[in-house]
């Protein structure tokens, strides 16, 4: 898949990015690493030792003196210890106003539809940039967005792509010639190298990987709409959109290679189409913003797994329908911010299900969160944690940042893991993805 991911990475650097302006832009991001070995018992995890970032915003709106467009762009960029370099494109767009009511947008850009799925990080709408679990951010879908806004609060939406990037991080490493699948990046859970087949007898698995053609892949179409309202204190969106799901499904096979006395596995990428809509409810006033958000994800098509490849590989290919449904509460302003986040998932799970593509990353959960600046700004301290009462995932982070100076910023924190004993939910392949971290970054 290694050529497959740089072509789908260059298409996703292709959207227009205008012509950059000196008056009134705002540029910001920072290029710095981090290390997790400040504590030897922390951070062993290969590629979770050491990390190298660069991040960079621009955007320019409407606001500014005169501007016709509105343009964005912003880049992502890790290096792990295991030299994997990771890429992110979260949005690079254009856009303008057809009218005083009408306004069009092109290129890739995040649709801010669904607040359950961006603070929980599902990922079902927009993409995630995926470099980091604890907090995966959203990375747009490429296309064109229509927008009419009328007197009376009332917002028309229309979103169309012909164009499709699925998410590319965290990645596979995929061994054409010695037929492996590894992976240098942590938070990515590879097939199974070896297999038992009787007791004490293991053998190796060798991966044949039936890669897809590049249009088969990239030309996937979306569609969507959205109707809302807004007025100064509320805001009401809900939504439909069919587009491809954001990561691919493999479909596997297994049969035993005796002459070579492997078992050789052949693996399928299949990108399927789903349906996914919500509504959501949000009151701001001045600092204090409530709102109740929900999505469904329906799947078009709900292919059957292979018991005997999962048993052997531990690829899983069977999907399921999903809903859920959040609220939350939170005040954020200059000097603080502190919040409540809720959700559950309503539509049933069945755990004994064990070729379902993916545990639900979130069942019952909760999230508090809190940050405070100190000292005029050159202090900030930044906690969040992430509990779920079904499983007993728990999620924690604690991060400070102190500038040193106007471009030289100090970063210390902690980021912790806790899964339930019988190692069965989502969180249990990362459980030893802590880190207790010290960095360095250079702001701009």
């Amino acid at each position: 898949m290694k050529n497959l991911k740089t072509r789908l990475l260059t298409l996703s650097l292709l959207c227009p990015l205008g012509t950059v302006e000196a008056y009134g832009n705002t540029i910001s991001g920072y290029v710095g690493g981090i290390s997790n070995q400040v504590d030897e018992r922390v951070g062993d995890v290969p590629g979770n030792k050491f990390i190298g970032e660069l991040r960079f915003n621009y955007k320019q709106d409407f606001t500014q003196k005169g501007t016709e467009l509105e343009r964005a762009f912003s880049l992502a960029v890790n290096v792990n210890d295991q030299s994997l370099t990771q890429y992110s494109v979260p949005e690079a767009y254009v856009g303008g106003k057809l009218s005083n009511k009408d306004y069009v947008r092109f290129g890739r850009q995040i649709l801010n539809w669904a607040e359950v799925d961006k603070v929980w990080g599902f990922g079902k709408l927009n993409n995630r940039i995926g470099f980091d679990g604890f907090e995966p951010g959203q990375e747009g879908l490429i296309g064109l967005l229509y927008e009419r806004k009328s007197s009376n609060g009332m917002r028309y939406r229309a979103f169309l792509s012909g164009v499709y990037v699925p998410e590319l991080n965290p990645s596979l490493d995929i061994d054409k010639n010695d037929r492996t699948i590894t992976t240098r990046h942590p938070w990515a859970d590879p097939p199974s190298a070896t297999a038992e087949i009787d007791q004490g007898n293991v053998k190796r698995i060798a991966y044949d990987v039936d890669y897809p053609e590049y249009s088969d892949v990239v030309f996937k179409y979306s569609v969507g709409a959205n109707i809302g309202y807004e007025s100064k204190h509320w805001v009401v969106d809900s939504f439909i959109i069919r587009k491809p799901e954001n990561e691919f499904t493999a479909e596997a096979h297994v049969s035993l290679n005796a002459i070579d006395d492997v078992i050789e596995a052949q693996v399928k990428p299949n990108f399927y189409h789903h349906d996914v809509y919500g509504a959501s409810l949000k009151y701001r006033n001045l600092d204090l913003e409530m709102y109740i958000s929900g999505i469904a994800v329906r799947p078009l098509l709900y292919p059957e797994g292979d018991r005997e490849a999962f048993r052997t590989t531990k690829i899983k290919s069977e999907k399921m329908r999903e809903d859920y449904l959040g609220g939350g509460i939170s005040r954020v302003n200059d000097i603080y911010s502190i919040g409540l986040n809720y959700v559950a998932r309503l539509s049933p799970y069945d755990r004994d299900a064990e070729t379902l593509t993916e545990d639900p990353r979130w069942n019952q959960a909760v999230n508090i969160f809190a940050a405070r600046n100190f000292w005029a700004q050159k202090l900030m301290l930044r906690a969040d944690l992430k509990f779920d009462m079904m499983t007993t995932d728990r999620l924690f982070m604690f991060q400070a940042l102190y500038k040193a100076t106007r471009n030289l910023h100090l970063t210390a924190g902690v980021k912790l893991i806790g899964t339930p004993g019988d190692g069965d939910s989502y969180w249990s392949p990362y459980t030893n993805n802590d880190s207790v971290y010290g960095g360095l970054r250079y702001a701009f």
